[in-house]
């Protein structure tokens, strides 16, 4: 199976918990692109590289990707804690999330705080608002 079927059953996974991804939507392909670099931290890698963007974490290769899905049946089981890290969170939240990871994974070493205080410079977010959202990606095994 190739990468794009890949994203394709995973698409068809996250559509049974109520994301109907639209590649017409802006938002749906802002969602997407964090949900694909989250699962990374769950063991489901389909191998893009991201950059970091106004938005986060992007990759191009998986907007050509999801520009081009598919039609597949099928699904990937999604891991429990990644469900409950998505589940009912915002676009921002997931830029957000997303960011933080991504720092923690380009500097390994960083501390808590300085990770906290480059994403809240890069998206002009309140530090106590990251402190949760780091919260809660340690709660569910993201980071």
């Amino acid at each position: 199976m190739n990468r794009r079927e890949k994203l394709s059953r995973i698409v068809n996974s996250l559509r049974k918990v109520g994301f109907d991804f639209k590649v017409n939507y802006f938002n749906n392909r802002l969602k997407l692109q964090k949900y694909v670099f989250l699962l990374r931290r769950y063991g489901i890698d389909l191998g893009y590289s991201y950059n970091y963007y106004i938005r986060g974490p992007y990759s191009p290769e998986l907007a050509n990707d999801y520009y081009n899905l598919p039609k597949v049946d099928g699904e990937i089981k999604l891991p429990e804690d990644f469900l409950k890290l998505i589940k009912d969170k915002s676009e921002r939240w997931l830029e957000l999330a997303s960011s933080l990871v991504m720092v923690f994974e380009k500097y390994p070493r960083i501390s808590e705080d300085e990770a906290i205080r480059i994403v809240a410079g890069s998206k002009l977010e309140n530090p106590d608002k990251l402190r949760k959202i780091l919260a809660e990606l340690r709660e569910h095994k993201a980071i």
